[in-house]
Formats: C-alpha cells, sequence, structure tokens
C-alpha cells in the first residue's frame, strides 16, 4: 500500500489542526507528539492517497481561524514501505470515558470489570474524531441520563459512531439516527454498530445536518448529540431547535472556549435554554434544553 505523510510543527492546540486536516484528507490515522515539554508539537498525519496541497492548506486555514493561532508551514511525502499504520496505532491507548472503554481494533487487552466496551476502528476512529470532545460528549450523555423508554435519538455528524453507540448501550430500548456529511464516516459508523452489537438499534446515513429525510422523518428527538465545529452548530441551531423535543436534551461539543458563548447565544435566540456545560483540555461540551430549566 502506498501511503504519505502530512507533517507540521505546532507549538499550541495540536489537536484542533491534526484533527481537522485528518477529517479534511481521509486520513488512516495521526500522531502528535513531543520530544519534552519545553518542545513543539510534532504532527503526522498518513493517507493512502498523496495529499492535494491545497486542500491541506485550507484545512490548516480552517483550524487557524477556529484556534486564533497562525496556520503552521506543512511537508507532504511519501513514506518508504513499512506497516505505518500499525505502528502509529500503537500511540493510540482507550479511552477511559464515564462507564466506558473505548478502544482500537490494535488493543487486544480485555475490558476492564465494571465498564462497558467499544470496539472501534483504531485507524478511522482516532483519527476522526477529537479525543476531549468524545470525553465531554459521553460524561454529559451518562451524567444527564433521560427515565423515558424507547427514547429517540439522533447523532448529528457521527464520525466513528462512538455517541451513537454509547447511546445505545445506555439506552437499549432506543432508537437512534446517526448521520453524517461524509460516507466513509457513515460505512465506518455503520461498520463499528455491527462490531459493537447495536446494529439493530443504530440507523446510519447520509445526511448534510439535518435535512436528509431519515433524520426529519424520526423528529422530535428526546436527545440529539452535535459533535461538529462551532460554524455548523450555530448554521444548524434553528433545525436542532425544531427537531429537538420539548422536554428533550441537545449535547453540543467540537467547540473551543473562546467560541462558548456565541454558540449559546444563538441556541439561547431559538428559545434553548443552557442547562449544563464542561470543560476538558480546552474544549467545551454544552447541554440545551426546552425546558427552561438550568444548572449552569
Amino acid at each position: 500500500m502506498e501511503l504519505w505523510q502530512i507533517g507540521f510543527t505546532l507549538t499550541e492546540d495540536p489537536e484542533v489542526f491534526a484533527e481537522i486536516v485528518s477529517a479534511a484528507t481521509d486520513a488512516e490515522t495521526m500522531s502528535i507528539h513531543q520530544d519534552d515539554l519545553d518542545q513543539p508539537w510534532q504532527v503526522a498525519i498518513i493517507t493512502t492517497a498523496e495529499p492535494d496541497a491545497a486542500h491541506v492548506n485550507a484545512a490548516l486555514a480552517t483550524a487557524a481561524s477556529i484556534t486564533g493561532h497562525s496556520a503552521p508551514a506543512m511537508v507532504i511525502e511519501r513514506l518508504p514501505a513499512k506497516d505505518w499504520l500499525s505502528e502509529n496505532r500503537k500511540s493510540f491507548p482507550p479511552l477511559d470515558i464515564a462507564s466506558f472503554w473505548i478502544y482500537g481494533s490494535h488493543i487486544t487487552d480485555p475490558v476492564p470489570d465494571g465498564k462497558i466496551g467499544l470496539k472501534i476502528n483504531a485507524g478511522q476512529a482516532f483519527g476522526s474524531g477529537t479525543h476531549a470532545t468524545t470525553f465531554g460528549c459521553v460524561t454529559m450523555l451518562e451524567k444527564h441520563h433521560l427515565t423515558k423508554d424507547q427514547l429517540v435519538i439522533a447523532d448529528i455528524g457521527c464520525g466513528s459512531g462512538i455517541l451513537a453507540m454509547a447511546a445505545a448501550k445506555l439506552y437499549p430500548e432506543s432508537r437512534i439516527i446517526a448521520v453524517d456529511n461524509d460516507i466513509l464516516a457513515v460505512e465506518t459508523s455503520a461498520e463499528n454498530c455491527l462490531h459493537n452489537a447495536v446494529d439493530g438499534q443504530v440507523i446510519c446515513g447520509l445526511s448534510e445536518g439535518y435535512d436528509a429525510a431519515l433524520v426529519q422523518d424520526h423528529a422530535p428527538y428526546d436527545m440529539i448529540l452535535a459533535n461538529i465545529l462551532p460554524q455548523p452548530l450555530i448554521a444548524m441551531a434553528g433545525d436542532a431547535a425544531a427537531a429537538l423535543s420539548e422536554d428533550g436534551l441537545l449535547i453540543l461539543s467540537g467547540l473551543m472556549e473562546q467560541h462558548r458563548d456565541e454558540v449559546i447565544a444563538a441556541h439561547q435566540a431559538l428559545g434553548l435554554s443552557l442547562k449544563d456545560q464542561m470543560t476538558h483540555n480546552g474544549w467545551v461540551t454544552l447541554v440545551m434544553t426546552k425546558s427552561g430549566i438550568t444548572t449552569a
């Protein structure tokens, strides 16, 4: 297999740049490391097709606008023959979040006692979802447990399906609609749901936000999960408010602290209230509701 590497160096917010470039290039995997605490972060993103330099630079510019930092210079190079994917995946340990143990397919150790295991394809799962936002969404998903039976839940921008699968495990009688605007993400989510035995609960499909009939036909939703980016969250605030049930919960992430107020204001303008929020490694997760009950 022919492999290519996109490399760049940063002193701040390496995850933001790495995640956005990875998503934009359909990366197989990525790594972020620093040799010493006072040294810059080295980011390496591996793809199976030669990346388009203009496309990569556009993704870096997007990350720069989100973080407020300058876009770094990058280098694209063809890698020599080697099992780079296996080597790179070794650097991704399991995610221990609330009751869940989220681990890549390269992990062979058993799931710890008392944990709910979610097995994800290592390259696609850990190359397409920010760990801090996953942490926030899963934590809030479990913290704000709903008691209603047979919930209808939407995962908008499902990526590798982690949030949809976590919801399925917490609510075994629920019906979950998981959509993404990237067909690879939809296929990956469906595959992961099958491997984790929740494919009977989760319907995966292609949709630009809430536009697809699959999403609209199952509304209103008792819970909506949207781990995307701040501007899409703001743009889709009206759709989210319309699709949410009167006593439903809207869990939002993919935004950093500097975008918190703007995202909250966009949803409050549509009658939603802030129920809870948390920050993990600079990334914010919000819980909004139509009920008007606030705890944040």
